[in-house]
């Protein structure tokens, strides 16, 4: 079994959450699924629930975090948020664990806040948080560094820069949003408000600029996972579609339609 384990557990507008684990630590990013599902996805492979020992969060939409209340209630993970989510962060989740279970222990919360000018250790993992563009201020992604291995988490963010392109060129893993196909979504039933907002600078990117985005890195990473993706306004065959079609050639990747866990990768 390798050292270093990568599995998301969800990915999408329903909850998102990934689990790593290393040598020393056990963490997630996001923590946007109820308690039961994350226990009983870890269970199949070897941990749990109760060895969580830290939570990145990478910004306050409901999706990412709507299970991290109810979890810190039964676990004392230590949580990373930027420091200007810190404040709405910290109502939202003493809100959450009030609303639940009573019996639970954990009443307090470690909570650890950066800001984007350099990375920070977590016991044995090295987090370099990244400023993406979305409608959440702040919203952070995370590029991990850990026994040698370079794991990426980039989602939720309308446009890429060659600036984010140069800081993911090297992962091993990377889950990449491919959130929707702008055909689907210029036909489908959303309002033009809404429409509107998911392929803007500040929404989601479509299966097009995801792929745009791979064949610009300087290396593919071994594992590309394709992410957030939209019920409504894509399919995974869509998305596949456009990374067969780039110039380059098919780019290996997999895809993690909603309320589906990803494969575990072991780096």
């Amino acid at each position: 079994m390798s050292d270093v384990r990568f599995l998301v557990l969800a990915t999408g507008s329903k909850g998102n959450c990934a689990w790593v684990s290393t040598p020393h630590s056990n963490l997630l990013i996001d923590c946007g699924i109820g308690i039961r599902a994350l226990d009983a996805a870890l269970r199949q492979h070897g941990s749990s629930m109760h060895e969580i020992d830290a939570v990145l969060v990478t910004h306050c939409h409901s999706d990412h975090i709507q299970g991290l209340g109810t979890l810190l209630k039964h676990v004392p993970a230590r949580v990373y948020a930027h420091q200007r989510a810190a404040a709405g962060l910290t109502v939202q989740l003493r809100r959450a664990m009030e609303l639940h279970d009573k019996r639970a222990t954990y009443r307090d919360f470690s909570l650890s806040t950066f800001d984007m000018s350099n990375g920070f250790y977590h016991r044995d993992v090295d987090v370099l948080p990244v400023a993406v563009s979305h409608d959440c201020d702040p919203t952070v992604m995370y590029k991990l560094h850990t026994d040698g291995r370079w794991l990426g988490v980039l989602t939720d963010l309308g446009t890429t820069t060659p600036e984010l392109i140069a800081t993911f060129r090297e992962c091993d893993a990377l889950l990449l949003e491919a959130n929707h196909c702008p055909q689907l979504l210029a036909e489908g039933p959303y309002p033009p408000v809404l429409k509107r907002r998911i392929r803007g600078d500040l929404g989601h990117l479509s299966n097009q600029q995801a792929a745009e985005f791979a064949t610009g890195l300087e290396r593919l990473p071994r594992h590309l996972l394709l992410g957030h993706m939209s019920d409504t306004n894509n399919t995974p065959r869509s998305a596949s579609d456009a990374f067969t079609r780039v110039e380059t050639g098919r780019i290996p990747h997999t895809v993690i339609p909603q309320q589906t866990c990803g494969p575990l990768l072991e780096l």
